[in-house]
């Protein structure tokens, strides 16, 4: 039976559409933008583990497809904003949508807080990262997050830093850049996160979803120096960071946590006596700060409505004992 013309026709057509579309798929996908997920990604000649290195690429690179893939898409070929091209393995990046670029970074973000061990160079490589894609987030949950997540990059490139190696390069020049938001540690010999300048941030973005998780980090942090068995600096400390985290967040995620802490320190410096530990308090000069540095902690405590407040409160009372 004689074919129809608008069949013939069609016949004729469906090739040229499937093959035009493939042509602009391949287009699309060579122009494809990609980020790199990793700190320090290898660009290589070949699509190969030993070929010779094209550049160093650091995290959050953006980079652009520039051929056909490996038939597996392990490799994929790219072109640098340079024009270099070479290979990278397709599961150190992610693709990067040109509109809704902000999933991508969070899901680089978040996979690299969550890692344990990096060495100071990736720790630094991610602060460098999201200082460069903050501008972006231009809600104010979004910047919040994005501001908590800074802030836990610098201190995990700190605690990265060789034990009493901050004097020397790369260290000293990193920590120096940053020193307005640092405090040096004197007994440990290292750089934190100044309590300042993270009560300072949480003020700022006090109204927004990381508001709990950022004073919860001003707390984990901690303070600098050594109270070395002065009963006032342990109270004092417990003010300056759990006790400010419940002014703040009373009714917080890590409200609970934060009480038993507090009554934890409380019943350990009431029963000094009886433990003979070695804890020092001033009778004659002391007793009226120790009184206030209680009260204030009770205060804070009392705002709070988690189950071992009524605890925490007993156990702070019982550090005026020390006084009677």
């Amino acid at each position: 039976m004689a074919l129809s013309r608008s069949v013939r026709v069609c016949f004729v057509l469906i090739p040229i559409l499937f093959c035009s579309f493939a042509v602009l798929h391949a287009a699309s996908s060579a122009d494809a933008t990609r980020i790199t997920a990793v700190a320090n990604v290898t660009l290589r000649e070949l699509p190969a583990a030993g070929s010779p290195a094209v550049a160093q690429v650091p995290l959050g690179t953006e980079i652009v497809e520039a051929g056909p893939a490996g038939l597996d898409r392990a490799w994929i070929r790219v072109r640098l904003s340079d024009s270099r091209e070479g290979w990278v393995q397709a599961s150190l990046t992610r693709t990067l949508d040109p509109v809704w670029r902000w999933p991508v970074y969070d899901r680089i973000v978040a996979d690299r807080l969550g890692r344990k061990g990096d060495s100071f160079a990736s720790s630094a490589e991610l602060v460098t990262f999201i200082e460069r894609v903050l501008p972006e987030y231009t809600d104010a949950d979004g910047r919040a997050r994005m501001e908590l997540a800074r802030l836990r990059a610098v201190s995990n490139t700190l605690q990265a830093v060789p034990s009493r190696a901050w004097q020397r390069e790369p260290y000293a020049a990193w920590v120096a850049s940053r020193k307005s938001e640092l405090v040096f540690d004197e007994p440990g010999r290292r750089w934190l996160l100044s309590d300042r300048a993270l009560w300072e941030t949480h003020a700022r973005l006090a109204t927004t979803s990381a508001a709990d998780d950022l004073a919860w980090l001003a707390v984990t942090n901690g303070v600098s120096g050594d109270c070395a068995g002065r009963v006032l600096c342990y109270l004092a400390a417990r003010n300056a960071l759990h006790g400010e985290y419940l002014r703040r967040h009373p009714f917080g995620t890590r409200s609970v946590e934060a009480l038993t802490v507090i009554k934890e320190t409380a019943d350990l410096l009431s029963s000094a006596p009886a433990t003979k530990a070695s804890f020092r308090l001033d009778r004659q000069r002391e007793c009226g700060e120790l009184q206030k540095s209680v009260e204030t902690l009770i205060g804070a405590v009392s705002e709070s409505r988690g189950a071992t407040r009524d605890a925490a409160i007993r156990s702070l009372e019982g550090v005026k004992g020390l006084c009677r």
